[in-house]
């Protein structure tokens, strides 16, 4: 009897340590669990406010405020790599971009000489102190026509850009600009196929720009006014040029880009000797869609294609960039 008393007691005793056991236990679990849920919180947080967490001992000066979306992380992405090709974003300070292109341009045969033009340019754009950024683009064509063909300079065109106002909630950001186009091509008054228009524009225009990620969303107009010039003895005036354009970018992913955009432009009446020639005055429109993608940290390849919607344009105009940044 007093050995199975004895055994009953040690058995309750191990019970109890057992129990004691896994009542230790499972606090143990619960302040681990609690743990990660404290640490996931912080996380949350974290991202959420887009700073990461930064030990700052006593008496150092707070860190440093998130980096804008015009740094060069951002500004290394698809998206905003192609916002800078459309006008709506400039580069930063010191940063030079030189873009090789290569283009070409169909025409119906029912639609007057022009059959097509097949071309090359290279552009320079450099960010400049005070918001600014400078562009130059120089092109060189081959154009056929209906009774000829000619290989050429194009017209030279070189642009002024400043940002206006900063992307804001409620509100759009704005970039102004002005340029200038030489006449620098063959102006086609000699009866060949002209690689230029032959004259002079001066040229200024507004974008705006809004993100809804995962979407840029960008819209302009411009204003464009040939400088009038003798041609045979008559002053010739091609009519100034009113443009609007709507579009937005998608973020398929941090490195590809698609773009799809429409381009329309009011062109008002030539005049001759200060007369207007009827039937002058048009509506030209064009479809653009591009897919732009990183090649490397600083090499974007964008392919795009426009598409005739109104007036005398080319039916498709397919052109390849490649955007190299130092």
């Amino acid at each position: 009897m007093i050995r199975v008393a004895a055994a009953a007691a040690m058995l309750v005793g191990a019970l109890g340590a057992a129990r004691a056991q896994s009542v230790e236990e499972l606090r143990r679990a619960i302040s681990e669990r609690d743990a990660i849920i404290r640490e996931l919180k912080q996380k949350i947080e974290t991202l959420e406010r887009g700073t990461a967490p930064r030990a700052v001992p006593p008496g150092a000066p707070p860190p440093a405020p998130a980096a804008a979306a015009g740094d060069d992380e951002e500004l290394g992405r698809a998206l905003e790599r192609t916002l800078v090709q459309q006008g709506g974003l400039l580069l930063r300070p010191s940063t030079v971009e030189l873009q090789p292109e290569a283009s070409y341009a169909h025409w119906d045969r029912s639609r007057g000489p022009l059959r097509r033009i097949a071309g090359a340019a290279l552009s320079l754009r450099a960010g400049l102190p005070w918001q600014s950024q400078f562009q130059l683009r120089v092109p060189y064509l081959q154009v056929t026509t209906a009774s000829g063909s000619a290989t050429d300079w194009g017209d030279v065109d070189l642009s002024l850009s400043k940002q206006l106002a900063r992307e804001a909630p409620g509100r759009p950001g704005l970039i102004a600009s002005a340029g200038w186009t030489a006449r620098t091509g063959k102006d086609g008054f000699d009866g060949g196929a002209p690689t230029g228009s032959g004259f002079n524009v001066l040229q200024a225009g507004l974008t705006a720009v809004k993100r809804s990620d995962p979407l840029m969303l960008y819209g302009g107009i411009s204003y464009a006014m040939p400088l009038s010039r003798q041609v045979s003895g008559v002053k010739l005036a091609p009519g100034d040029t009113f443009g609007l354009r709507l579009g937005t970018i998608l973020a398929a992913s941090p490195d590809t880009a698609v773009n799809f955009g429409l381009n329309l432009g009011f062109v008002r009446p030539t005049r001759l000797d200060g007369r207007s020639v009827a039937d002058s005055d048009t509506v030209l429109g064009t479809l653009q869609i591009g897919v732009g993608t990183i090649l490397t940290r600083s090499l974007l390849l964008n392919v795009a294609g426009e598409f005739r919607v109104a007036g005398n344009v080319p039916n498709f105009r397919l052109t390849v960039t490649l955007p190299i940044r130092f």
